[in-house]
């Protein structure tokens, strides 16, 4: 059995409603909740002007595998925190950009960054490690559902005469 503990994952970035199911599934098979209480999440109420806020307090090994996958193929960036579980794997938050790998950061239980002091050398400076943290401290953009008819009007040139 996996190790389970608290984490919560933000997500944005824009998805076509057609894509939307595929995330919503995701989340079902992950069983993410709209509040620490285990409110389950409806797929009708997207947030206005926020990223996607989703959690829960047994995720096994810290990670949302299903909907982070999702996220990484449909291009979503998102921001995960996780607790730790003692002896197996650190407090970490995750930051997803929407393309690359994810990056991994340090954490205390309350989502404050540490730097370990290899860490502190490779930087190397201090503007270095500043810009470090507010690196880490991003959050995804509110996630936005539109319709196909946009992403193709979004991707044709405009003409020129």
């Amino acid at each position: 059995m996996a190790d389970r503990v608290s984490a919560h994952i933000m997500i944005g970035g824009v998805l076509s409603r057609a894509q939307y199911s595929v995330l919503v599934q995701a989340i079902g098979n992950d069983n993410a909740a709209v509040d620490w209480d285990g409110t389950p999440f409806d797929p009708a109420n997207i947030p206005a002007n926020n990223p996607l806020t989703l959690m829960d307090h047994e995720v096994a090994n810290g990670c949302f595998g299903r909907i982070e996958s999702c996220c990484r193929r449909l291009g979503l960036p998102y921001v995960r925190w996780s607790g730790g579980y003692a002896g197996s794997f650190p407090s970490v938050r995750v930051i997803y950009k929407g393309h690359g790998e994810p990056r991994h950061y340090l954490t205390t239980e309350d989502d404050q960054q540490i730097f370990s002091i290899e860490r502190i050398r490779e930087l190397g400076s201090i503007a270095a490690i500043e810009n470090d943290y507010q690196l880490a401290r991003q959050n995804p953009p509110p996630l936005v559902l539109i319709d196909e008819e946009q992403i193709d009007e979004a991707m044709m040139e405009p003409v020129h005469g």
